[in-house]
This record gives C-alpha cells, sequence and structure tokens, in this order.
C-alpha cells in the first residue's frame, strides 16, 4: 500500500472510532422550496418564436400548486417568455411558500384556488365561502396582496359563489379547453386534448405534472403555428361559453402588456 494512502485510510480509522462514541447527529432539514430543484435541460428545448403579428390570445392556467414541479414549470415558461396564471390552493402555498413571491417575480398571475380544494357544491355556500376566504388570507400573508382571480375546484360553482367571489373584489376563471392531464399517460394525449382554442381561449392544465412540463413547448407550437399568441387572464365585455357543462364565465385572454 502506497504510504499516502496507508495514512489516508489510518486517519479515516481514527475518525470512525471517535465518532463511534458519539451520538449521530440528525439529519440537516432542507426547506421543501430548496429541495425543488429544476430539472428541465433547457439545451433540449425547442426554440420557438411567436407569430410575427397575433392573430388573437390565448392563456395557460395552471391549477392545484405549487408543488416541487413548479420550478421546472416556471424554466420552460421563462424560456419561451410567455406569461401564465397558476392558481394555487392555500395548502400547498404554506408548503411552499417561497414559490409563491418567485411566481409573481416572473411576471406570472396567481389565483385563489380555495384552500383545501373541496367541491365547493358539495359542502354549502358557509363553508365554501369560508375556505375561499382562508385561501385569500394565506395568499395575502405570503405575497403582501390578495389573489385577483379565482377558479372553482372541478368548475363547481353556482350564481351564490359567483356573485360572493366578486363581491370579494375576483373575477371568476373557468376554461375553455381541458389538457385532461390529470389523467395522461402519454406527452401526446397532453398536446391533443390542448388542441382547440381560438382568440380568447383558456387552457386548463396543471401544476406538478412531468407529462405537462414535457407537452408544454409542443402545445406553444402549435397555437404559434395557428398564429396565436399568448397573453394574461382578464375580465371579458361578455358572457363566454366554457367546456364545463353549460355554463358561461366573464375571462379571457389578453394581450399582456409590457
Amino acid at each position: 500500500m502506497a504510504p499516502y494512502v496507508g495514512a489516508a485510510v489510518a486517519v479515516l480509522m481514527l475518525s470512525l472510532v471517535g465518532c463511534a462514541a458519539q451520538e449521530p447527529l440528525p439529519p440537516t432539514p432542507i426547506p421543501r422550496d430548496e429541495a425543488s430543484i429544476e430539472r428541465v435541460d433547457m439545451s433540449y428545448l425547442p426554440e420557438l418564436k411567436p407569430p410575427a403579428a397575433c392573430a388573437g390570445y390565448v392563456a395557460l392556467t395552471f391549477d392545484d400548486g405549487p408543488t416541487n414541479l413548479t420550478p421546472d414549470l416556471l424554466a420552460v415558461l421563462d424560456h419561451y417568455e410567455i406569461p401564465a396564471a397558476f392558481f394555487n390552493t392555500g395548502t400547498q402555498e404554506r408548503v411552499h411558500s417561497r414559490l409563491v413571491e418567485r411566481t409573481l417575480a416572473a411576471g406570472h398571475q396567481l389565483g385563489n384556488h380555495t384552500m383545501t380544494h373541496p367541491d365547493l357544491l358539495a359542502v354549502g355556500l358557509k363553508d365554501a365561502l369560508a375556505d375561499i376566504d382562508a385561501a385569500t388570507v394565506t395568499h395575502r400573508d405570503l405575497s403582501h396582496d390578495a389573489a385577483p382571480l379565482f377558479r372553482p375546484p372541478f368548475g363547481n360553482t353556482s350564481a351564490e359563489i359567483r356573485a360572493a367571489v366578486e363581491s370579494r373584489g375576483m373575477l371568476e376563471v373557468l376554461w375553455t379547453v381541458d389538457s385532461k392531464d390529470f389523467e395522461a399517460t402519454t406527452v401526446e394525449q397532453v398536446v391533443e386534448k390542448s388542441k382547440g382554442m381560438t382568440d380568447g381561449g383558456i387552457l386548463l392544465m396543471h401544476d406538478g405534472k412531468p407529462l405537462t412540463i414535457e407537452a408544454l413547448p409542443l402545445i406553444v407550437e402549435h397555437y404559434y403555428a395557428q398564429g396565436l399568441c399568448f397573453g394574461r387572464v382578464v375580465a371579458a365585455d361578455t358572457e363566454l361559453p366554457t367546456d364545463r357543462f353549460d355554463q358561461t364565465h366573464r375571462a379571457r385572454a389578453e394581450k399582456q402588456e409590457p
């Protein structure tokens, strides 16, 4: 054995003997947000250019975050300089609190998706509004602002809920197209289900789904080929249909001003 190797082994053995008499140190806790490592390799993302002249605008929206995949999602959106709206639950914002400010700092919109994601029609109006208000308090605590948008879990809403939400200064936002990414098993399924929007359309997707992140560049490419650009969610002048039963809402996509 070479002298320097033997010396190294001796030092290691002495260290182990010394440690044996001590209680092992507990593992250093890792904050949840620091454990969220961005796994998107930007070099593999296709280079896409928006249309020279936009024929209209559509909006990307993501429910149920923040999650440990939110940083990946933000990285892809930033790469393409595309805005999105994130409808977060209060419970998830508590878990990944630093991602709330990070999402806002990246120029995205944040929406209230209730505190615990209940079916608002099943729990009754009083409990529904209490859950919505709890999420508002959480969001304000973390971002020092109130979320101006609201999306009911599962799209289940009513005239009473809508009126109460509006009285709280929020715009209820449903969707035009549902990507069905929560049940997809392939990227191709997510992309295919995400097609069909026209000017003003709003696409429903979910945070925390790896297939959604993989599908995003292909979805962007599809709508660019249709002459459409990506904008922000705003209030519409008129009631607009959604693909959620026979409901309507007053939200649409519009150009995001710099």
